[in-house]
């Protein structure tokens, strides 16, 4: 997980390096502010070995999601799916941006969450690992919210 967390990460500082900013900004402040995390029991040795710009990781596992927007992040965020598993007919749908997308294992999205309706179904053993930013922690560490991200932005990472 800590080496697929830091690949995610690298992909995050070349696609979204505002979002990568603000996500080891918020890293950083969690580690000088140990006192603002409620449950901080195994806080320190969580912080030797976390290898992400994003300090919220949900795992999902043969889970069907219904067609959602997620409310925790911000408008401007986005949030990175890496599905894994033996499974097959998998589908993400996003209707608002074309519809249904094949997602087979090893498949990486970034979406906005929150503003993008999505949802996915898939046969077989399916784990998805999302990482993400959410505004309120954000806020409370006094980070700004990640830049929106345009398509010249990808055009420009790929002439680099």
């Amino acid at each position: 997980m800590g080496d697929t967390s830091a690949l995610i990460g690298a992909v995050t500082a070349v696609t979204n390096p505002s979002m990568f900013q603000a996500g080891m900004d918020c890293i950083k402040a969690i580690a000088t502010n140990p006192e603002r995390v409620a449950k901080r029991e195994h806080l320190d040795e969580l912080l030797h070995i976390w290898t992400s710009p994003f300090p919220t990781v949900s795992l999902m596992n043969n889970r069907n999601s219904p067609l959602h927007r997620d409310n925790g992040g911000g408008y401007s965020y986005m949030d990175i799916l890496l599905s894994v598993g033996d499974y097959r007919d998998g589908h993400f749908y996003v209707p608002g941006v074309g519809g249904d997308l094949s997602y087979c294992a090893g498949t990486v999205i970034g979406l906005c969450g929150r503003i993008v309706q999505h949802g996915a179904t898939a046969v077989g053993e399916r784990f998805v690992f999302a990482q993400y930013l959410r505004e309120t922690v954000l806020k409370s560490l006094g980070i700004p919210d990640p830049d929106w991200v345009y398509i010249q932005d990808f055009e420009n990472a790929c002439t680099q």
